[in-house]
């Protein structure tokens, strides 16, 4: 589906914004986040000639509404209490996802561990959706009930005038915490018209947990229902968030920072982009250029060295490959001591080198 931007020539209603999309803002969302998902900074023109060649711009959008768009855009997530999906750098005018910038080479992580099957999925998927639109409250109090379940929560459905929709306690040891849900369904209409978020939070205390999550099919975004949730501290989501938070294996633990206040969705797209852009990503890098640029510096030597004198790779050693393998590909912040330390160490436990205890160092077995 393709999002409305409209030509720069299009009639415009008296008193519409130039360029204003028609789409659902969280669809546009989505599609930007999608082009510019690696991180890189894009002018308007390079994002229009992108957007154009993977089918989601038609030839009649110009460079000038694709600006405007990603402008009019920032502007309405930020009244709507949301964080914006991109920012502009006031300097370059290039737009880029509103992430911390990751100019580090790509690389191919392995998929992350499925807990949830495509077909159970599907099922809870396709309850929340019915049940969030449909008459029985009761119904879609189970449905989001069962879906928490399937992260990991110990669930108990409660429900009636005077408890909670349902009570999740995370099973973590020491770290166990416990939260109310509030379900607000919204027969045959999009929005949830009274969501009462005073409600969750009268609820979260009478039941000792830490926090309160309000559940619908959608919820209007506006300024003061944005200052509400914050007021009583609850955590907003959707269904589609709930959906999402399932596709991507949310556990118990990563839902701790999920609840706190506000709508769950900006922190869900930085959990997400955090498993293809974060930590991981930087220490399969680090181990990446370790393997390759020090097994490349072991060959050199060969036949220059006696196997006596040769070097080993030390912490200091490779500190500098990293960090000049880095510089190379066009990184503008290089990895810490500790991360290039941690890469010698899974190395080393995966059996891809190894350590010389009395030159406090290692040797790289093999090569990329």
């Amino acid at each position: 589906m393709r999002p409305s931007i409209e030509p720069d020539h299009a009639r415009r209603p008296a008193g519409r914004a130039a360029g204003r999309p028609h789409a659902n803002p969280k669809s546009f969302r989505a599609q930007i986040i999608a082009m510019l998902g690696d991180g890189k900074p894009r002018d308007a023109q390079t994002i229009l000639d992108e957007g154009i060649a993977r089918g989601l711009f038609t030839a009649a959008t110009t460079k000038r509404s694709v600006y405007e768009n990603l402008l009019l855009h920032i502007h309405q997530e930020v009244a709507g209490g949301h964080k914006p999906a991109v920012v502009e750098d006031p300097v370059t005018r290039k737009f880029r996802i509103n992430r911390p910038v990751d100019d580090w080479p790509d690389i191919t992580l392995p998929p992350h561990p499925r807990y949830i099957d495509a077909a159970t999925l599907d099922a809870i998927a396709t309850r929340l959706r019915t049940t969030g639109g449909g008459d029985d409250a009761t119904a879609f109090e189970q449905a989001v009930c069962d879906a928490f379940a399937l992260m990991g929560f110990v669930t108990q459905h409660v429900g009636g005038m005077y408890a909670p929709d349902g009570i999740i306690d995370a099973p973590l040891g020491p770290l166990a915490y416990r939260a109310i849900l509030e379900c607000k369904s919204a027969p045959n209409v999009k929005f949830v018209s009274q969501p009462r978020p005073e409600e969750a939070a009268k609820f979260r205390t009478s039941s000792n947990a830490d926090f309160a999550v309000l559940v619908g099919p959608d919820f209007h975004a506006g300024e003061s229902f944005s200052q509400e949730i914050q007021t009583h501290a609850i955590s907003v989501w959707t269904v589609d968030d709930v959906i999402t938070a399932l596709r991507i294996d949310v556990d118990t633990y990563e839902c701790r920072a999920l609840f706190a206040p506000g709508f769950v969705y900006d922190r869900l797209g930085e959990l997400e982009w955090s498993r293809t852009h974060g930590e991981e990503k930087r220490a399969a890098i680090v181990r990446q250029i370790l393997r390759r640029e020090g097994y490349a510096a072991q060959s050199t030597i060969v036949g220059h060295v006696a196997p006596s004198d040769a070097p080993v790779l030390t912490l200091d050693a490779a500190m500098l490959i990293v960090e000049t393998a880095l510089t190379h590909a066009g990184a503008t912040v290089c990895a810490t001591r500790e991360e290039v330390h941690a890469a010698m160490e899974d190395l080393t436990r995966a059996g891809e080198a190894i350590r010389i205890p009395d030159r406090d160092g290692i040797i790289i077995r093999r090569g990329l």
